[in-house]
């Protein structure tokens, strides 16, 4: 299966909520593209979605240095401190993402939403 196919799978599995399945090919994928941001990105979420909250940290660490502008990538890895109660750190990262993107949401999507009930 080639990368694209990975990762696209990947995508696939954490929007089915299966985020350890999703973790196990983007481990693979990030060591073959290191610097593949999105790669990174997918990676911080399903990590994120599975409770990971220290390798979550390590993606979107990486993501920023990859994409240092990235309000995004900020919120995210604030929210990942925040959820280890790690606030005045994760401050620092809200406030950064506050000045890359003045009009960025400030609670991105880390995990799918929930499917209405009906």
């Amino acid at each position: 299966m080639s990368l694209y196919d990975r990762f696209r799978r990947a995508e696939e599995m954490v929007a089915n909520r299966h985020p350890r399945d999703a973790i196990q090919m983007l481990v693979g994928v990030v060591e073959e593209e290191p610097n593949h941001a999105a790669a990174w990105e997918l990676l911080g979420r399903a990590y994120f979605a599975a409770a990971l909250l220290e390798p979550a940290e390590n993606a979107f660490r990486r993501l920023i240095e990859l994409e240092p502008t990235s309000g995004w990538a900020h919120v995210a890895l604030g929210l990942t401190l925040d959820r280890q109660s790690r606030h005045r750190e994760g401050a620092v990262f809200h406030r950064m993402a506050a000045v890359l993107d003045p009009d960025q949401d400030r609670r991105p999507r880390l995990v799918p939403a929930q499917e209405p009930q009906g």
